[in-house]
């Protein structure tokens, strides 16, 4: 290991085989941002580095950093503890060896990025962690988010580019621009981070202090340091995860885990809730409602929690998923086994634990490397699930092309040319694509207590969370972190409405297990109130 007395210089063992010195060679690899100096350049989250280690890196080497807002009024023990998707990498074993030796799609993303969310060099002092749309629940104004901005809010920056999922360390190589070859020791380190960051809010732990930092504060119109301490999340009374996008897809195979490592923790008891925002796309279990002779009818027949992969059907042809998942397709799988920390290490370390542990007997644990397979089954966390059914995220509704089955059958098609490659996998239409969602959504809500794996005691790791289900149809990705999201759009049904704030809100007072409540556009009666499509009630009958 190297000492923690590492100097700031490409020149030190600690940098000198890092991407940000090998592409960039920089006099100081970590620069330390300006503190403010002025009261305008005051923000509301102040960056905290992690203690220095070199077994938890970002991708380029550097250091990772969390920003930090303490909870407005009294001393809270709560906490809201938010990721950010967005587009991910790996090494890649072109030779197949075994060894994965090429960087080159962490370095184009790296270059294209210009190094953001893939390192720390660049990033501030001090945040208010806002995009062109606002900062909906990390707002810390109490006038407007009353609940959440009584809690600890940390945000662990992005920058293992993994879905914050990844354990792995690589010596690559990859042709850079202008200087050509070059080889560097790539880090996907974003699981690793999360824990570290876990550790580094439990302080001195259970019944002591927990993180201090400095932070900057208006002091009769001057800038004046503040020493904050926060209490240790040992002693947390709730803790809640969200991970929005990519790292929504993270947190289904993190959540049970993030979980566990607190209740490791001496002296923690404290009730612990997941928050999947953006995520919950049609998957390849749902696709069966689809194919009549499997389910003849999806309003009357639930195929959901029947762990079926393959089938024919109108829209998607003669499909199997299962290479998708098992690694007989390089496609997928091939990250996973990518971000393990060793070649020996098992898959349990980076999916759901419970999942690999259900599915080893029968050979199956390819299934666990499905996100939604573990949403349906296996994740114990209370999970509140958000997905807006015209979403135009490429993953997502993708319009105008649409819905992009990654999972489906790969053929030359007309689609292929908008995709930019052939074969291509299939598209759905937007109305293929809602009616799918639709009868996801409907059979999850039916099932999820009764025919699924931790159900029928096949995962044995229960009990089951509660579940609550948000999915307006008003065309945003962006869910909780969007002012007009989280504050404005409101979903109905019956003589009941809500916010996506209050549906929030409501989630996190709810008994953790047991307790299930939904608003789904078109399903019961439910509709949103936005500039979004209102779908007819039931199922619709799309091939």
């Amino acid at each position: 290991l190297i000492a923690s007395a590492q100097i700031n210089n490409c020149s030190d063992p600690y940098w000198v085989n890092s991407l940000r010195c090998k592409l960039l060679n920089p006099a100081e690899p970590q620069p330390e941002p300006a503190p403010p100096d002025k009261v305008g350049q005051l923000r509301n989250y102040t960056r905290v580095a992690l203690p220095l280690d070199p077994e938890v890196r970002c991708l380029d080497g550097t250091r990772p950093v969390i920003y930090v807002d303490r909870a407005v009024g009294p001393p809270s023990n709560k906490w809201l503890i938010s990721f950010t998707g967005g587009p991910w990498c790996a090494a890649k074993d072109l030779d197949h060896n075994g060894s994965f030796e090429s960087g080159q799609e962490c370095l184009d993303y790296y270059v294209a990025n210009l190094g953001a969310l893939m390192g720390t060099a660049t990033t501030a002092a001090m945040s208010d962690l806002e995009s062109e749309n606002g900062s909906g629940i990390l707002n810390p104004d109490p006038q407007v988010n009353p609940v959440l901005a009584g809690y600890n809010r940390v945000r662990v920056y992005k920058c293992g580019f993994d879905r914050h999922s990844g354990r792995s360390t690589h010596n690559v190589t990859a042709v850079a621009p202008v200087i050509g070859g070059i080889s560097f020791d790539l880090f996907n380190h974003g699981q690793k981070i999360v824990l570290a960051t876990l550790d580094l809010l439990k302080g001195e732990g259970a019944g002591m202090a927990g993180l201090s930092y400095l932070t900057w504060v208006d002091q009769g119109g001057q800038v004046a340091e503040l020493q904050e301490t926060l209490p240790s999340i040992a002693d947390a009374e709730q803790v809640v995860f969200i991970g929005h996008s990519a790292s929504g897809h993270g947190l289904y195979q993190n959540a049970d885990r993030y979980s566990a490592y607190l209740r490791a923790m001496p002296g923690f008891s404290g009730d612990i809730r997941a928050i999947h925002d953006a995520h919950f796309m049609h998957s390849p279990e749902n696709e069966a409602a689809f194919d009549s002779a499997q389910n003849p009818n999806p309003a009357l027949f639930n195929t959901l929690f029947d762990q079926r992969y393959s089938g024919n059907t109108t829209a998607v042809g003669s499909y199997d998923a299962q290479p998708y998942f098992d690694g007989g397709l390089d496609i997928f799988a091939s990250d996973y086994a990518a971000w393990l920390e060793a070649p020996s290490s098992a898959m349990s370390t980076l999916v759901d634990e419970s999942c690999f542990s259900a599915h080893l007997a029968n050979g199956d644990t390819w299934k666990c490397l499905d996100r939604f397979h573990v949403c349906f089954h296996h994740e114990t966390t209370p999970a509140l699930v958000r997905e807006d059914f015209l979403d135009p995220n490429t993953e997502h509704g993708n319009p105008p092309l649409g819905f992009v089955v990654q999972w489906g059958p790969l053929m030359a098609r007309p689609e292929c040319a908008d995709l930019g490659f052939s074969p291509c996998p299939p598209v759905l239409s937007t109305n293929q694509y809602a009616a799918r969602l639709l009868v996801q959504a409907g059979h999850f809500l039916d099932g999820v207590f009764s025919r699924s794996e931790l159900a029928l005691g096949t995962d044995t790791s229960g009990p089951i969370g509660s579940v609550y289900l948000w999915m307006p149809a008003c065309g945003f990705h962006e869910g909780a972190y969007s002012d007009s999201q989280y504050h404005v759009v409101t979903m109905r049904k019956g003589s009941a409405q809500s916010t996506y704030r209050g549906f929030i809100e409501d989630f996190l007072a709810a008994p953790a297990t047991g307790a299930m409540k939904s608003y789904v556009t078109g399903l019961d009666g439910a509709q949103n109130i936005c500039d979004g499509v209102l779908f007819a009630n039931g199922f619709e009958n799309t091939p």
